[in-house]
């Protein structure tokens, strides 16, 4: 084990103090996600990170729209710090024992218990990161309520009670249980549940975080010119924006859009409209590409009309 310097470690050399350090290994597990250079960390979620991991919390649930970064903070957390993280994702048909762990055949004919990522992580000391955790049966999500505040696990089948691990973690990643924004098969978790979860919401970037993340990806597909890849990234990026304020995830206007551009889908749109620049209005014939060819009628023309607006151009 070893310290990290925060600043350094999470390239924010502006917003956090000097002095603060996090402990992490001094090298990757098997269990560690890669490294993403171009992975820019946002000081708002490493100061909620911060606070999780010192707090003595055992599990964090992480609430955002598709495509905020719930996911990839998590992993780049662990990825920076060297830390082992289990991922599973979850369905609508996962079992308790998905979780847990269950028999399964060994070659010789006989049976073996096969830990799930959950109880394995709690006897290793290890992070596991549920995603899409409202997609849980409430009754399965209720069979870990006394792991999440730190109790032990009984697994019948063995006979055996793990205690967990310092250093056990659960995170929780999950869209709004909104069907209104657009995010069918979502479950309103038991309030015991979640009451047991240290809370955050993930928003998509500032304009200021996300633009150079779309000016890089202008750059690689070909634009040399850095003040001409900005002007585009700046355009994609308010277009971005203007969608967001008008989805009905975010808006509660009468006439709210059903879809939004996550960060994930923007930086997509940068590639294809490169892809794509010699035909003619690119950044419409990439967009439709990259959203909005599976939105209705109505939402696909909404999203291109603040296109025109946004990047000037004669409907």
């Amino acid at each position: 084990m070893c310290n990290f310097d925060l600043k350094a470690t999470f390239s924010l050399p502006n917003e956090i103090p000097d002095g603060i350090t996090v402990v992490g290994n001094d090298r990757p597990t098997e269990f560690t996600p890669e490294v993403d250079p171009d992975y820019k960390f946002r000081v708002d979620l490493i100061r909620d990170m911060m606070g999780f991991w010192v707090s003595g919390e055992r599990a964090m649930l992480i609430i955002g729209h598709s495509g905020s970064g719930k996911t990839s903070m998590i992993e780049q957390w662990h990825a920076r710090l060297n830390l082992s993280l289990l991922t599973v994702v979850a369905h609508p048909r996962m079992e308790i024992a998905d979780l847990v762990g269950h028999f399964v055949p060994t070659a010789s004919g006989g049976m073996e218990f096969h830990y799930g990522p959950v109880a394995r992580a709690a006897k290793e000391g290890l992070s596991v990161l549920i995603d899409e955790y409202f997609v849980l049966d409430p009754g399965v999500a209720t069979g870990l309520n006394a792991l999440l505040q730190g109790g032990m696990l009984y697994i019948p089948e063995t006979g055996e009670a793990i205690r967990p691990k310092e250093g056990f973690r659960v995170f929780a990643a999950t869209n709004p249980a909104d069907i209104g924004a657009g995010y069918f098969g979502r479950n309103t978790q038991d309030a015991a549940n979640q009451d047991r979860f240290y809370t955050i919401r993930v928003g998509y970037p500032k304009a200021e975080e996300e633009t150079p993340l779309v000016q890089k990806v202008l750059m690689q597909q070909g634009i040399e010119d850095e003040a001409v890849a900005l002007m585009f990234a700046e355009r994609m990026v308010d277009v971005a924006n203007r969608v967001r304020n008008l989805y009905c995830g975010e808006s509660d206007d009468a006439g709210a859009i059903d879809i939004t551009l996550s960060t994930r889908s923007l930086k997509r749109w940068a590639a294809l409209f490169m892809m794509f620049s010699q035909v003619e209005k690119p950044e419409h014939y990439a967009l439709q590409r990259a959203v909005t060819n599976r939105a209705s009628r109505e939402t696909a023309k909404a999203i291109h009309d603040v296109v025109d607006l946004v990047f000037g151009v004669a409907a």
